[in-house]
């Protein structure tokens, strides 16, 4: 019979995972409470549910780095499009994602993932060149 082999994330993107979503919860609370420029209460919601993904994947490696993969590209955005509204620092939780994200050789991201993450900035270049004209 197949024994089920019990592996969880390495050490280093585990912390750049766990360091990711205390910079995001602390940019968040910052905007909620002093940069609120109509920032829905449900959007800052959203971008801690969002930042707080990779740590729900720490018993499965391979998702976790797709998560990260995923997550980084989609905080990156957010933080670009929402520093007009005091959210600029998820920059550095996005970064670090990504860095989580090949931070363990023995789990490199596939070519699926990168190709949604690629596809995922194509899209988001479209609608925001869309949504400047």
């Amino acid at each position: 019979m197949d024994e089920v082999v019990r592996r969880k994330v390495s050490r280093v993107p585990w912390r750049l995972a766990v360091t990711a979503a205390a910079v995001t919860a602390a940019a968040t609370v910052w905007s909620a409470t002093a940069a609120t420029a109509g920032v829905p209460v449900r959007g800052l919601l959203l971008i801690l549910f969002v930042a707080g993904l990779p740590l729900l994947a720490r018993p499965a490696p391979t998702a976790f780095t797709c998560v990260c993969l995923l997550t980084g590209t989609v905080l990156l955005w957010v933080s670009l499009i929402g520093a007009a509204f005091g959210l600029g620092p998820v920059v550095a939780a996005a970064l670090l994602l990504l860095a989580a994200s090949v931070a363990d050789p023995d789990n490199p991201p596939s070519g699926a993932a990168v190709g949604l993450a690629a596809a995922l900035l194509l899209l988001i270049l479209l609608v925001g060149f869309c949504w400047a004209y």
